[in-house]
């Protein structure tokens, strides 16, 4: 950790003391700090307890340099248990029992833990600041700058027009304020605004620099832990437009062929013609690694292995990640593609443009993306991979290329279009099967069968607000689809319509100022729509967050509101996988459950659909409709089976038509045909088909 800076920051609010703004106190230093540099760990709420505090104070140790500098900070109560007479106090974490200390004094944040195993111990310039209310420490002489306040209640130490800590509140201040901060001109600075801490520092301790330019005469630099992508941003953005370019151009873009050798490069032929243009390489190849050295499997014209086998090698360890060789004439950068046992590929790049070899390790984690992504069929899907490996090699992206990803993930998902699936009400006769609802389905075009799950995923990657701006794309194209379609479709009354979304979006105002908006616009009823949370989102708050009440209670309450709010319907999407459990079907203001084709494949397939029906019917709500997706000719149930267990709603390629942009009746035929297997006239499975990669809109995403 040398020559970095580090600030931990822990924030707990006590209603007992009436402490309300610690955590927020604790949320806006990590900010400040944050923002001057310092790599910061925020601890609040429930997740500020004592291990995981303990833990990472003791890694920030380990890793200590001479020239690093520690802040930790801590919002809220302190406390000194009797049975220490004075001489240990505790910082009062989230977990803290305080009638276990007498057994256990190590269960809790001790402040001689804090000063003799982390303060005095880190290598460098350590710095503590403490905004409490409770009983203040005995402290000597240390070895660490502090700036701390323990008042006696929370009305002295907190000010409800600011809403902060009256002690955090200038700290603040003074960072925000003064383009330069060390820590004694920080403590003169409180002092001044009449404020008496206590502060301590060893010599040479007021000259830590808390904000401003880290260098200071005599002292190494602090400089924020590095990114290996920070300054190279501006290259990365020009190498990816590069490729883009390369890609849309029409002897790139065709078709890739297919054979042996492009199966054995998990590529076409084409590719490292592809990679050559865009690096401005002199040439390049795929090379094939085994205990008899380097063959060629495709490569580039002008490319020569005899020329450049001299300098090719198989290094091991973190080396193989990406290298560069060169003689006096050229330069190879090489980059593994796929390494296994006794055969092993690689890529190899012969005097590439020299701007791009100092990018480095990010540079060979680009190639090897590009390698197994498809730019020329789709140049913007293919970045956003790119961007989301570099995501997952290095961490994070700096600012630019993460808005970058996000403007090319809005373009990739408002270029999709929706085709609905229908439905179907089973009955015995052919008059009673008919369509009950539509689902909607994302698709790159309406011909395209296949959901594009991997890409509405990714969003689960980026975060939350990838999730949110996906589910508002999909939403408002499902919604003026839907609106058009049954403007053109057979049914005098609308149909409803059911569209999929996550946990996170439906915690979004945004998305519910969107859903409002757009149901308004288009004058749709709102009664017709109904939102099909994703079985993926587990329902509780990330880290840092508060709710109220319990997990389910508090989304209960937040459906309930948007219900009565907008008017729209709810439903659990594919019951029976990932966090779709039966406490989430019971808690929630559902009006139908959608069953996933995986149960239909258990054992106890037929009593765990008789479990659903009889929590469908729990007598707590009103009756929920039960859909079954995905029942093919593989399915152990067959349509009389289901039936006979009480559902009466399937959906799939029942139909025997492919989902469309439009909406239209079940012919006679096809009714007939349902109404018989229903019956159970023909058990024959084969007549019975259900494409399995028929997904829902959002369905995994």
């Amino acid at each position: 950790m040398a020559n970095q800076r580090f600030a931990v920051m822990v924030g707990v609010d006590d209603a007992g003391s009436l402490l309300r703004f610690a955590e927020r106190d604790a949320e806006a230093m990590r900010d400040q700090f944050e923002a001057e540099g310092f790599e910061t760990c925020l601890f609040t709420g429930l997740n500020a307890t004592a291990g995981e505090i303990k833990a990472t104070l003791r890694q920030a140790v380990m890793r200590s340099g001479k020239s690093d500098v520690l802040v930790v900070y801590f919002a809220g109560r302190t406390v000194t248990p009797e049975w220490s007479r004075g001489a240990d106090t505790y910082l009062v974490t989230h977990d803290l029992d305080e009638s276990a200390l007498s057994e256990n004094p190590d269960s809790g944040v001790r402040m001689a833990f804090l000063e003799r195993d982390v303060l005095e111990f880190f290598a460098g310039s350590a710095v503590l600041f403490v905004d409490a209310v409770g009983d203040a420490p005995e402290v000597s002489r240390p070895a660490y700058s502090a700036l701390t306040s323990y008042a006696d209640d929370a009305a002295t130490r907190e000010d409800p027009v600011i809403r902060h800590g009256v002690l955090t509140a200038h700290i603040l201040a003074t960072l925000h304020r003064q383009p330069s901060v060390t820590f004694g001109s920080l403590a003169q600075a409180v002092r001044e605004q009449g404020l008496t801490p206590q502060a301590m520092s060893p010599p040479g301790g007021d000259a830590v620099v808390l904000a401003g330019p880290a260098d200071q005469p005599g002292r190494p630099a602090s400089r924020p832990l590095a990114n290996p992508m920070d300054a190279a941003a501006g290259e990365i953005l020009h190498l990816i437009s590069r490729l883009t370019h390369h890609a849309r151009m029409p002897r790139h873009a065709a078709p890739r062929s297919a054979g042996s050798r492009a199966e054995a490069g998990g590529a076409a032929p084409s590719r490292v013609e592809y990679l050559r243009a865009a690096t401005d390489a002199h040439s390049s190849a795929l090379l094939e690694y085994t205990a008899n050295g380097f063959q060629t499997i495709d490569s580039s014209k002008r490319f020569d292995l005899d020329v450049i086998r001299p300098l090719l090698r198989f290094p091991a360890g973190a080396d193989w990640f990406g290298h560069t060789v060169h003689d006096d004439h050229r330069t190879v950068l090489c980059v593994p593609l796929r390494l296994a046992e006794g055969r092993s590929l690689l890529l190899a790049l012969v005097d590439p443009v020299t701007d791009l070899l100092g990018l480095g390790q990010p540079l060979a984690k680009i190639l090897e993306t590009i390698w197994r992504t498809d730019f020329a069929a789709s140049p913007d899907e293919a970045e956003i991979e790119v961007l989301t490996a570099l995501r997952d090699a290095f961490g994070r992206l700096p600012v630019p290329l993460y808005e970058h990803c996000f403007e090319l993930y809005q373009r990739v998902v408002e270029s999709y279009c929706v085709v609905f699936q229908p439905v179907v009400t089973l009955g015995k006769t052919a008059r009673r099967v008919g369509v009950h609802s539509y689902e909607a389905l994302a698709r790159r075009s309406p011909s395209d069968q296949r959901a594009p799950v991997a890409m509405l995923r990714l969003a689960e990657v980026w975060g939350d607000r990838f999730v949110v701006e996906r589910d508002k794309v999909i939403l408002r194209m499902a919604l003026r689809a839907y609106a058009q379609a049954h403007a053109e479709g057979p049914w005098a009354q609308p149909k409803p319509v059911s569209v999929n979304v996550a946990v996170r979006s439906l915690l979004s105002d945004a998305y519910v100022e969107t859903l409002r908006t757009t149901i308004a616009e288009l004058a749709i009823d709102p009664e017709t729509v109904t939102l099909e949370i994703s079985e993926q989102d587990p329902i509780e708050p990330r880290r840092g967050e508060q709710w109220a009440e319990a997990p389910h209670a508090y989304f209960h309450n937040r459906l309930a509101a948007i219900a009565r709010d907008v008017g729209v319907a709810f439903a659990v999407d594919d019951f029976g996988e990932g966090y779709a459990s039966l406490s989430r079907m019971a808690e929630l203001p559902l009006t139908q459950i959608k069953v996933d084709r995986a149960i239909l494949h258990h054992p106890l397939a037929a009593k765990e659909l008789s479990l659903v029906m009889d929590t469908a019917r729990y007598a707590g709500h009103a009756p929920r409709v039960v859909i079954v997706e995905g029942v093919d000719n593989e399915s152990p149930l067959t349509l009389r089976e289901i039936y006979e267990q009480r559902i009466r709603h399937v959906q799939g390629y029942i139909t025997r038509q492919p989902a469309a942009p439009t909406l239209s009746t079940i012919s006679p035929e096809t009714s007939e045909y349902i109404a018989a297997l229903v019956r159970g006239d023909d058990e024959h499975r084969d007549t019975l088909i259900t494409r399995a990669d028929d997904l829902p809109l959002q369905r995994g995403a």
